[in-house]
């Protein structure tokens, strides 16, 4: 490491030069699929700011979450975060592990305080082309994200010497989401359509820095457990946090049974059309060796058994299938085994092939 981290950030910025500038700012082309890296700020034993019964931690979390999901389901691209939980990450080993990865930029989101109000972000001290191009991109289209749910004050683009900017290899942006001890903003951050507003506001901006498209063909979505309207299951299904790899807040578990009582994802098909099916689920050497997942194909329901102890905190496919257009329960997780362990239910994703 060099030791004047000024020099050190120069020197990492000179070496892509050459081949990062020009083509961010005209909207690059990639060889394979951007690689973005969110970073909740804070997390675990750290708070941060905490005022009018909010936390920063908490806040952080549920806004990168949702730009991850927003990314995921509309865009090619591969998305990492430091936390997905209420995870205690240190500073050094968030940048490092964004390094290790490769990431093509670094996005950290935290909430300010300090008795202003309004919007602001950071870039670090010295920038290439790509970092200025990336900061402009995200500022302006977070900024007008939260201003369709609210009034929101432009704090302006700054730059300064925080780790999460110096130490990352890559073109890195800190955005400081209003004030958590200001009333009036802080009522804003207790609305989901504001956070809701925010995310889709740093989606839009990283996807227009990084030059993506959706396919008009292309459909993809995401319904977590969580998801309003588009999850049910009975009173006999469980809430959890037990695992970290779980997608998003929680995952819902249940004992098998030999009976019916399965829990369903609600998902909207576009058109009639051939699908990729997702799901998502925790792993654990307690949970089901052979868990059924019902799709509710156009040709009637089709059922796939997944080993629920391994591969975990990732996509599993349950293959491709033909799918009727419609709203409607599409894929249920049922209890109906004679394997031992919990039946998880976490989220699933429907992707247009």
């Amino acid at each position: 490491m060099l030791g004047n981290p000024t020099v050190r950030r120069r020197t990492l910025l000179a070496a892509a030069a050459g081949f990062a500038a020009a083509p961010f700012a005209a909207g690059p082309a990639f060889a394979a699929n951007p690689k973005v890296y969110l970073d909740p700020g804070h997390g675990g034993t750290d708070p941060g700011a905490v005022a009018n019964g909010l936390q920063e931690k908490a806040l952080t979390l549920n806004i990168a979450l949702q730009i991850r999901n927003i990314l995921q389901a509309n865009y090619a691209v591969d998305v990492r975060m430091s936390r997905t939980t209420d995870a205690t990450v240190s500073l050094a080993q968030r940048t490092s592990d964004a390094n290790a990865w490769g990431a093509t930029i670094f996005v950290s989101v935290h909430i300010n305080s300090g008795g202003g109000t309004g919007f602001e972000s950071y870039r670090y001290l010295t920038s290439d082309a790509a970092t200025v191009n990336l900061h402009n991109a995200l500022h302006s289209r977070s900024l007008s994200g939260m201003r369709t749910v609210g009034s929101v004050t432009d704090r302006g683009l700054k730059t300064a010497n925080f780790h999460v900017l110096r130490e990352s290899n890559m073109p890195a942006v800190l955005t400081e989401n209003l004030f958590i001890d200001t009333l009036a903003d802080a009522n804003l951050l207790k609305r989901a359509d504001f956070l809701a507003a925010d995310a889709l506001g740093h989606a839009n901006g990283i996807a227009a820095h990084l030059g993506l498209t959706a396919p008009p063909p292309t459909f993809s979505t995401i319904v977590d457990n969580t998801t309003a309207g588009r999850f049910t299951a009975s009173a006999n299904w469980g809430t959890s946090t037990f695992s970290g790899q779980r997608y998003g807040a929680d995952y819902r578990y249940a004992n098998p049974v030999l009976a019916s009582d399965a829990a369903w994802f609600k998902v909207n098909i576009p058109a009639t059309a051939n699908y990729r099916v997702d799901v998502w689920h925790a792993a654990d050497p307690g949970y089901s060796a052979s868990a059924p997942h019902i799709v509710a194909t156009s040709g009637g329901n089709q059922t796939v058994n997944l080993d629920q102890r391994t591969g975990g905190g990732a996509w599993r496919s349950l293959g491709t299938f033909n799918l009727a257009a419609g709203d409607r329960n599409l894929v249920g997780v049922s209890r109906w085994t004679s394997a031992a362990g919990y039946v998880i239910a976490d989220a699933v994703r429907v992707t247009r092939v």
